[in-house]
């Protein structure tokens, strides 16, 4: 009875918008008029009038392909409300509440004609009575990793990704189908009241007389790739080590001899002063080379210190001569080839010899 009351109800609203007018501008109004043809509005309104006679009079079966023809051409809110109500009353519970609640989430208008809003108040108690009835469904399979799995319910493509997620479903039978390429197909059947909430598990077996998969010929670049990776590796060549930075040379040697050699000559000097100073006073007392006996001492030692300033500047002279010779030479490092030594200072000389002897002093070099 209630049912009947409603339909009565909206039946007096619509026919009085038919009779004035309204209805067709709140189906399909103007602020949308610009986004479709004329020929388009004007199919859509005929189709929703049509729709709407037939829901009214209790045929949703028929008035169902009109109206969703008209909500295609051009959207209503009146339209997809009718459609919503009349899927749920053919069962269609999951299909019938989207659109409901599509229509509760659009704003009424601003100036909402009586139509609208009466429109908005049956989507909200139609979806209200509908949500408790509408079922639950779980299906669950079992397939071997890697398997293209196409899962199907009623016929239409389930995603895989909800697998093992509880599905709202339509009271009554469904029939649930698993398959994949290589497998056996596997289905089941299930039915569903109001409010139900039931699991479907489902096994791919493996399909003997399936054929063996055709073996696809690598492309170019997986080709390229294997053919790296069976290429022997060559190991780098030896990279060698940098040179070991040269030794400073060592020229203590030639700073020992400079050393002696100016030792000597500062002996030479002063023995030679005292040597000169000694024959100055003997110059006194000598006539030419005549000198009295009571001298003899004094000239036997102005000749010794005279000796010995010689020997002195001769080993200072060696001292200096061996220093040089020494810094161009020795204290060279000792990993470079002989032959690639440049010839420095005295050319080609390898060995020298210093000798000393009474009142003389000899130097000898090999070359």
């Amino acid at each position: 009875m209630t049912a009947r009351r409603q339909h009565s109800s909206w039946s007096r609203i619509t026919l009085a918008a038919l009779g004035t007018g309204v209805l067709q501008l709140s189906l399909l109004g103007v602020a949308n008029a610009e986004e479709d043809s004329a020929t388009e509005i004007a199919a859509a309104r005929t189709l929703a009038v049509d729709g709407l006679k037939l829901a009214q009079a209790g045929k949703c079966d028929e008035a169902i392909p009109k109206l969703e023809r008209s909500e295609k051409l051009h959207h209503s809110a009146i339209v997809l409300s009718r459609l919503g109500e009349c899927q749920v009353s053919e069962g269609k519970l999951v299909e019938g509440t989207e659109m409901l609640r599509k229509v509760l989430r659009e704003p009424l208008p601003a100036n909402p004609s009586p139509a609208q809003t009466k429109a908005y108040e049956r989507a909200q108690t139609v979806l209200d009575a509908a949500k408790p009835k509408i079922a639950g469904l779980t299906v669950s399979v079992s397939a071997p990793p890697g398997a293209e799995l196409r899962l199907t319910i009623d016929g239409l493509v389930v995603a895989n990704t909800l697998v093992d997620s509880e599905l709202p479903a339509d009271p009554g039978d469904h029939v649930v189908e698993a398959s994949a390429p290589g497998y056996l197909k596997a289905s089941a059947r299930v039915t569903l009241g109001q409010a139900d909430k039931k699991t479907i598990a489902l096994k791919l077996e493996v399909d003997p007389n399936a054929p063996a998969p055709t073996p696809v010929a690598p492309g170019p670049e997986v080709a390229a790739a294997a053919a790296a990776q069976a290429a022997p590796k060559v190991a780098p060549a030896p990279v060698a080590p940098p040179p070991a930075p040269p030794k400073p040379p060592n020229h203590t040697a030639a700073y020992v001899s400079w050393g002696l050699g100016l030792a000597g000559v500062g002996v030479g000097t002063a023995f030679g002063l005292m040597a000169m100073n000694e024959k100055h006073d003997l110059e006194g007392t000598c006539t030419g080379n005549n000198c009295p006996p009571s001298n003899a001492g004094a000239i036997d030692s102005a000749k010794q210190k005279g000796n010995i300033s010689t020997a002195a500047f001769a080993a200072g002279g060696l001292g200096l001569v061996l220093g040089t010779v020494f810094y161009f030479t020795l204290g060279k490092d000792s990993s470079e080839p002989a032959a690639s030594k440049p010839a420095r200072g005295f050319a080609g000389l390898q060995r020298g010899r210093a000798m000393v002897g009474p009142g003389s002093v000899q130097f000898a070099a090999d070359f």
